[in-house]
């Protein structure tokens, strides 16, 4: 399951969920790419990945190549992740893949809210805050990634 939305400035939001097959990354590449050519300069992004679990070695190797393709576009992207060890080796593994240096993980929504602040305009702010806390009501294990 994912999403993929544009609602304020620069901010792309999107949202990865297991189960997630091959399929449906080369489907929210296409969508992901989309959206992001409609931004006119370099993108913010904001994935919630709390619904995920460790993906599929061809799924992790998909948005690799998303990231990687994306990253010339990329002013800066984080992702609020929850706790399991494994699968944020996954991610940090799949940010350091994609060869950007503006790209983080997050368990703290509150951590990923001030790092990205630094560069988001009044409008992106709010909807950041807003995204990040309905990321944190919805997640299917509530108390593993926290606000602050």
């Amino acid at each position: 399951m994912y999403t993929v939305e544009h609602h304020a400035g620069r901010l792309i939001e999107a949202k990865l969920a297991s189960p997630l097959t091959l399929a449906d990354v080369q489907d929210f590449t296409q969508k992901h790419l989309a959206v992001m050519a409609r931004i006119p300069v370099k993108y913010i992004g904001v994935v919630n990945l709390l619904g995920a679990h460790v993906f599929e070695p061809a799924v992790a190797g998909g948005l690799t190549k998303l990231l990687t393709t994306a990253a010339s576009h990329v002013e800066r992207s984080a992702y609020l992740i929850g706790e399991s060890a494994i699968f944020s080796l996954q991610v940090e593994r799949v940010i350091r893949e994609s060869n950007s240096p503006n790209r983080r993980a997050f368990r703290n929504g509150g951590e990923l809210v001030t790092w990205m602040s630094e560069i988001l305009t009044p409008a992106e702010q709010l909807r950041l805050e807003r995204f990040i806390r309905e990321a944190l009501a919805e997640a299917p294990m509530p108390g593993r990634a926290v606000w602050a």
